[in-house]
């Protein structure tokens, strides 16, 4: 393979169909949407199709307690104020992940606190996690990066030694396991997204799990105003405490339901696939494949990948990729950091002035930081991950990175 073989010099592109990304909603989704029309009321508090999914999804995941909410930032928002997180008070999380995860911590007026990444597994390094704890911590927010299932056994010691919560945001990790026991059910509570790029979808929404009484209570309760439901005659209600509306609708449980009910092959289809990912492409020069502990069993979204090379630099090495016609992107998420976020650089807390509000007075946040995240940042690559991919999808996205490197990395 020479360098005037590739597509990007005018050579044949590797990926010679697209992605098979048929519609992922399908006769069951109507069903369920129906039935919650046919019912004639869509608000959660009167139709039923909520509690359906939320019954259904404590049976799946194996918890007690089920509550679903409008989106994965709110739920991440939501489980955090109901371990009890008040304003001033600091949340450790992940130096890398989605904007909703750090954005639900300032929401509450608590201070986001960044740990450093493990070079090995993509997710948040224990040890890093515990030397920023401090006597202000409330909670420790435990991002299972890419459906990569963190080290469970070690945050939740670090959580019984220092009296913190643990509070795990599964956005990306839909059925994964640790020792057996989903994911969201290991730590007080945990939080699910359900947006389009998610294992389960119904849009956009979001549910929490926990098996605490009092915990799923307060949840409840702060996605719906704080009311006091059925205690008093209206005009008499009571709020319990400041909260918002965060609550979802029956049309969005309706489709939730249905996903729930494909999420067993869905998660089983993505295994085959990153199967095939370790098992064709991991002995390639400066590829490096996240490890996975024995007793771990991920939910795959798309595989970080670290290009461990100097030439070509990664930068030069992805519109290789990419003119093959691959699926392949350059970051863990939308933004390279949440260090290099301006929200959290110049703590920017309004959207019409620079005004400081007082729980983020005397805060400072170190862009440098968190170093391993910041090269993990320059090295990872983004295999594609979809449950919906053929075999063809699969076999020519593996056939093009072997082609690149075989051009292009020396090792």
């Amino acid at each position: 393979m020479t360098q005037a073989d590739l597509a990007i010099n005018g050579g044949p592109k590797a990926k010679t169909v697209a992605y098979s990304r048929p519609n992922r909603y399908g006769e069951l989704e109507k069903r369920y949407v129906i039935e919650a029309l046919d019912e004639g009321a869509l608000m959660c508090t009167r139709g039923t199709m909520v509690q359906r999914f939320e019954k259904a999804a404590a049976t799946r995941f194996g918890t007690r307690y089920a509550v679903m909410t409008t989106s994965g930032t709110t739920a991440i928002q939501t489980a955090l104020a109901a371990c009890g997180v008040e304003e001033g008070d600091e949340v450790v999380t992940t130096a890398v992940a989605d904007a909703g995860t750090f954005m639900s911590i300032l929401t509450l007026h608590a201070i986001p606190v960044f740990a450093d990444l493990s070079p090995d597994t993509v997710s948040a390094a224990p040890d890093a996690v515990e030397a920023v704890i401090t006597p202000r911590t409330k909670a420790v927010l435990v991002v299972h990066m890419a459906g990569i299932v963190a080290d469970m056994d070690a945050f939740l010691a670090i959580g019984e030694k220092h009296g913190v919560a643990i509070v795990e945001d599964c956005s990306q990790a839909h059925g994964a396991t640790w020792r057996g026991q989903c994911v969201g059910s290991l730590g007080r509570i945990g939080a699910f997204s359900m947006n389009e790029s998610k294992h389960m979808s119904c849009g956009d929404g979001g549910f929490m799990l926990t098996n605490d009484e009092e915990t799923a209570h307060v949840a409840r309760l702060f996605i719906d105003k704080a009311y006091v439901r059925g205690k008093t005659e209206r005009g008499e209600e009571m709020m319990a405490f400041a909260a918002t509306n965060s609550r979802p609708n029956c049309q969005s449980a309706a489709i939730a339901l249905a996903q729930l009910e494909r999420l067993d092959d869905n998660i089983g289809r993505r295994a085959e696939i990153a199967s095939r990912y370790y098992a064709e492409l991991s002995g390639l020069p400066d590829l490096r494949f996240p490890r996975i502990a024995d007793h771990s069993c991920p939910a795959w979204w798309p595989i970080p990948v670290l290009y461990t090379g100097d030439a070509p630099t990664r930068e030069e090495l992805l519109p290789v990729l990419q003119a093959e016609g691959l699926g392949i992107t350059s970051a863990l998420s939308p933004a390279r950091g949440n260090l290099h976020t301006p929200v959290i650089r110049n703590r920017r807390f309004y959207p019409y002035s620079d005004h400081l509000p007082h729980f983020l007075e005397g805060v400072s946040f170190e862009e440098g930081a968190c170093p391993v995240a910041d090269q993990i940042s320059r090295q990872v690559l983004r295999l594609p991950m979809d449950h919906r991919f053929t075999d063809l999808d699969i076999t020519e996205t593996i056939a093009g990175i072997r082609k690149v490197w075989a051009a292009c990395v020396t090792g």
